[in-house]
């Protein structure tokens, strides 16, 4: 073969392999994208295990995209209005299951809507602003063809808690009821007691004995939670995944 002929096909190649990694026909793909905040950091890895054990869904991909101390009004640490619907367009998951407790800064405000700055109080004012950027992310996830499904955080300890917990379950709630296609998963179910109040100890999912599932700030999850709440996230996707993949095989 010619020298220049060789060098031209050599430069061919180059290019080809320069241009393959932003086609869209190469974009990674998978089943489930998780999204949050430390709570789905503790809990997402153990989703795609949980799922597989089931045979129709032997081969299903979950990928956990979680930043700790990230929330909604925290930009600073992780912008997710802008991150979210850049993983969804990467990963073309067919459910993004979004995960956030209410993670705010004491010293970096956000603006709200009224352009005045959100106290750090977890007033009326926070799960308005709260609400409002849930349901910007909602949007724009949902406008990259996912389904979107947030997680009802699981419960608070303390009075004070109980009501973060309770108005930040208002606000997700709302939220579905505005949005038909919106799936909800009750970390309550999974976290809670009967009642679905806090507790530090369940039986374990591995060996049914009484364990902690909270870590010593109430907040945080040990490795026995984590695992109990991605049980309740994947008894919640499993339905829906296997129904896409029952209408794909139809058409």
């Amino acid at each position: 073969m010619p020298a220049r002929r060789l060098l031209l096909i050599v430069a061919l190649v180059g290019v080809v392999v320069g241009v393959l990694p932003s086609c869209s026909l190469l974009n990674k793909q998978v089943d489930v994208l998780l999204i949050g905040d430390s709570i789905m950091g503790q809990s997402g890895p153990f989703v795609e295990d949980l799922l597989r054990k089931q045979p129709a869904l032997s081969d299903v991909d979950v990928q956990v995209e979680a930043v700790n101390g990230s929330g909604l009004l925290t930009p600073a640490i992780k912008d997710w209005q802008t991150a979210g619907p850049e993983l969804a367009r990467e990963y073309q998951p067919d459910i993004t299951v979004i995960l956030m407790v209410g993670n705010y800064s004491d010293t970096e405000l956000w603006t709200g809507s009224d352009g005045l700055p959100v106290a750090n109080d977890y007033s009326d004012v926070f799960y308005r602003e709260w609400g409002i950027e849930a349901t910007k992310l909602t949007e724009a996830i949902q406008a990259t063809g996912s389904q979107v499904y947030w997680v009802l955080p699981p419960p608070f300890y303390s009075d004070e808690g109980r009501r973060r917990e309770t108005l930040l379950r208002d606000t997700y709630v709302q939220l579905a009821r505005d949005h038909p296609g919106v799936g909800l998963i009750d970390g309550r179910s999974s976290l809670g007691t009967g009642t679905g109040e806090f507790t530090w100890k369940l039986p374990s999912m591995d060996t049914g004995e009484e364990v902690a599932v909270r870590q010593g700030d109430s907040l945080h999850l040990t490795t026995d939670g984590g695992k109990l709440l991605a049980r309740q996230m994947a008894q919640e996707l499993s339905p829906a995944l296997q129904q896409v993949r029952q209408s794909r095989a139809t058409v």
